[in-house]
């Protein structure tokens, strides 16, 4: 209500002489202005009302797209997990690949270059004696023409699950090459390595065979040495174990011999 209709009502009220039609026209336009008044505030309610429900609606969308951010973030994360796993997986797989013999699960003969390099190196540190082996199985080309190839692998899988069984738990048997295998005995001088390297030949010498071929018997030759103090590297140890393994033929095969 403005201050001109205020003063004029109030005159009114004050005048004994005002008519009922001076007062009635004042009340109609005191009415008319309330009504739009109260239109106006009805407006506004209903505008503040669209605008906190559309702050809902807002903060409803803000929620929904930070959910859906955080879905994406989380499927992200289970990506790079399965990801990293692969490439877990394909290291370890590349690792074994390089490491190993695909055949027979044996160490390979660069796996074991690098624990013989070892070995000479706590041998140097500590003095502790070690010693190897070079085992081959007996006419194994035979075995391949007469039996087959595949008979051959078989034969190949079986000495090396043999040797395994065999041998201490901390000594190591690598596939050296073809139907060659290299035995390092760990913390073991000549003599033990002479008894050990007996029991591995025995071991190989009572492999069933019966399964594969008529007649199929496995053997095979042993040469051993010990590494010697002094020694810088792993060749001259070689060759006196391949000496002694072909002297070790040169006796009749399936027997043990060590160097001089």
């Amino acid at each position: 209500m403005d201050l001109e209709l205020a003063s004029r009502i109030e005159g009114l009220l004050n005048d004994p002489a005002a008519s009922c039609t001076d007062m009635r026209s004042a009340l109609a336009d005191l009415y008319e202005r309330c009504r739009t008044q109260q239109q106006m505030l009805d407006r506004l309610t209903q505008i503040s009302d669209k605008y906190q429900q559309a702050e809902r609606e807002r903060g409803l969308s803000y929620a929904e797209q930070l959910q859906r951010k955080v879905r994406q973030v989380e499927k992200i994360v289970r990506i790079s997990d399965g990801y990293q796993s692969m490439l877990q997986d394909l290291n370890a797989r590349l690792t074994a690949i390089s490491t190993h013999d695909e055949l027979t699960g044996l160490p390979n003969r660069r796996y074991m270059q690098e624990r013989l390099n070892q070995a000479i190196a706590h041998t140097t540190r500590n003095g502790e004696a070690f010693s190897i082996a070079l085992v081959d199985i007996d006419f194994f080309k035979r075995i391949n023409d007469s039996a087959g190839h595949a008979i051959g692998d078989v034969v190949l899988t079986r000495v090396a699950a043999c040797m395994r069984d065999s041998m201490r738990d901390y000594d190591i048997c690598a596939r050296w090459g073809g139907e060659e295998f290299l035995i390092l005995f760990a913390c073991c001088d000549k003599q033990n390595a002479a008894q050990l390297a007996e029991r591995v030949r025995l071991g190989v010498a009572a492999i069933a065979t019966a399964d594969l071929h008529p007649g199929l018997q496995l053997t095979a030759s042993i040469g051993f040495t010990e590494f010697l103090p002094g020694e810088k590297a792993i060749d001259a140890a070689l060759k006196r174990a391949d000496d002694a393994l072909y002297r070790a033929k040169d006796a009749g095969r399936n027997c043990v011999v060590g160097s001089p």
